[in-house]
């Protein structure tokens, strides 16, 4: 999926669900429930244990039927973790020209 698909998805559905959770078993049955509710944009924490796998699973589980994000992501290397793991969108609390430059 390009980037024009990506924001697409999220203008469509007009939400992305903010994930955070304990583990990454519990991340991948919460995203299972948001699907099934009609929600097609997930965003998994980095604070989240196991966050760069729970990405990496539910890209394989769900393929395009949903696009999932990094949250938190606190610099350049953290976000190339995230895409190559396969999120799809990356989300940044803080400003760092580096991390954007990359995304």
């Amino acid at each position: 999926m390009d980037k024009v698909e990506i924001l697409n998805v999220i203008r469509e559905t007009g939400v992305i669900a903010i994930m955070r959770a304990q583990s990454s078993e519990q991340l991948i049955a919460a995203a299972d429930a948001i699907k099934l509710g009609g929600v097609r944009a997930i965003e998994v924490t980095m604070t989240t244990p196991g966050a760069l796998g729970v990405i990496a699973e539910a890209k394989e589980r769900y393929g395009s039927d949903v696009i999932f994000g990094a949250g938190t992501v606190l610099d350049p290397e953290t976000g190339r973790a995230a895409i190559l793991a396969g999120a799809d969108f990356v989300v940044a609390p803080t400003l760092n020209l580096e991390l954007i430059k990359l995304c």
